[in-house]
């Protein structure tokens, strides 16, 4: 059986290096516990050579990474400055160091945790203060951070779902473009010096591509400069809500691309309320802090009336209702749960569903899009090929 080398901590707060023999990481992972150990981080294979998974990068603070670091170690009732404490002693990365002594010094001055993750915005999303201040007044933090670090784990997750799922069909993608590249850079040059050679006039098709390609050749450099021009515009457009409005609107409409981002979106929203209700968090500020977790600003727009609805004395429901981007569903859906007093239940389900309708969306798309892009390249190719052979035909007919 493979062996598992896992940094640990005792009950005492020691932190050691230790070997499991198992058939899996999951099932070594349950053999350290098993044994009255806190799993800290997993270095790799016993019989790796590499030292852990940083792979030599320079790591940056993962507030999700360290959620999953920190929970296990207030579950086994050891004190928050300790357990901090050997987060710090553990981390690779200097960032992460850096911040944990100074949410330790706050603690040592008398401050709560979340006063300090709130002055420390840049690290940690603004629901993270709201969800510990709730477990700090509840006295259930340990509980409360083992959903925080949930929730976090899952939008990792995610991401890493769409980014993993998109490189084969970005490689294709890139392999098509340099195979086209090739063609008119190296293969029609080397025909067009035989047209010029045998003295015979290129055809209408042909001379096309020779232009094109000569053009390649002699003036890439104007290309260069559209793309940098490309990229600046692009970013000076992002910084004006205007623009962005209008683009993010045109981005719901497109047919596949929309139904995603209206998925992702709404998805992160009702989860986000559902964590925030369930730790008891004002409905008010519920709204305020979910609505920013909201990446589509026309989105974001279509809700920003929730609050003054509910000042109204509006259920939570009726306000959703408004918007004409939240589904049908997730309004039934919470209307029920407000009847049973269960709302924050109800929103997590709603969640959950659109989480994996997302997931399938993605597959189905990115299935869609390797044909697409092969056939593509098939017809370029090909008419390339085609245009080469008529050139090379109208040679042999001139001869």
């Amino acid at each position: 059986m493979p062996l598992f080398k896992f940094k640990v901590a005792n009950a005492a707060g020691k932190i050691e290096e230790i070997l499991i023999e198992s058939e899996s990481e999951s099932e070594a992972t349950r053999r350290v516990r098993s044994r009255s150990l806190i799993p800290i981080e997993f270095l790799g294979h016993g019989d790796s050579r590499g030292g852990g998974r940083s792979w030599g990068f320079r790591r940056k603070f993962d507030v999700a990474d360290f959620s999953d670091r920190l929970v296990p170690l207030l579950q086994a009732d050891i004190p928050l400055e300790r357990a901090l404490g050997i987060i710090e002693e553990t981390s690779e990365s200097q960032e992460e160091k850096e911040l944990i002594a100074g949410l330790r010094r706050g603690l040592h001055e008398g401050r709560k945790l979340s006063q300090l993750i709130r002055d420390r915005g840049r690290q940690f999303p603004r629901m993270y203060a709201s969800i510990v201040e709730a477990g700090e007044e509840a006295g259930a933090l340990p509980q409360v951070l083992a959903q925080l670090r949930d929730f976090l784990l899952m939008q990792r997750e995610m991401r890493n779902f769409v980014v993993s799922s998109s490189i084969y069909p970005v490689f294709v993608l890139f392999v098509c473009g340099g195979v086209v590249m090739i063609l008119l850079g190296i293969v029609v040059p080397k025909f067009g010096e035989v047209i010029t050679t045998s003295g015979q006039p290129a055809a209408g098709s042909t001379a096309l591509l020779l232009a094109l390609s000569t053009g390649l050749h002699d003036y890439w450099w104007i290309g260069v400069i559209l793309l940098a021009v490309a990229v600046i515009a692009i970013r000076e457009a992002s910084r004006d809500e205007r623009i962005l409005a209008r683009w993010d609107d045109f981005v719901l409409k497109v047919p596949i691309l929309g139904r995603m981002v209206l998925l992702a979106n709404i998805g992160r929203l009702v989860r986000t309320m559902a964590i925030l209700m369930r730790n008891g968090v004002h409905l008010l500020d519920t709204v305020a802090i979910a609505a920013r977790v909201i990446q589509n600003s026309r989105l974001r727009s279509s809700i920003s009336t929730l609050a003054a609805d509910l000042r109204r004395g509006e259920r939570l429901s009726v306000a959703l209702g408004r918007s004409p981007y939240v589904p049908t569903m997730v309004i039934r859906m919470l209307a029920v749960g407000e009847e049973m007093g269960a709302s924050d239940v109800m929103l997590e389900r709603v969640a959950d569903r659109y989480d994996d309708d997302l997931k399938h969306l993605v597959k189905r798309a990115l299935s869609w899009f390797e044909p697409i892009v092969i056939i593509v390249l098939g017809l370029v190719v090909g008419s390339i090929v085609l245009m080469l052979f008529m050139a090379v035909m109208d040679m042999q007919g001139g001869l």
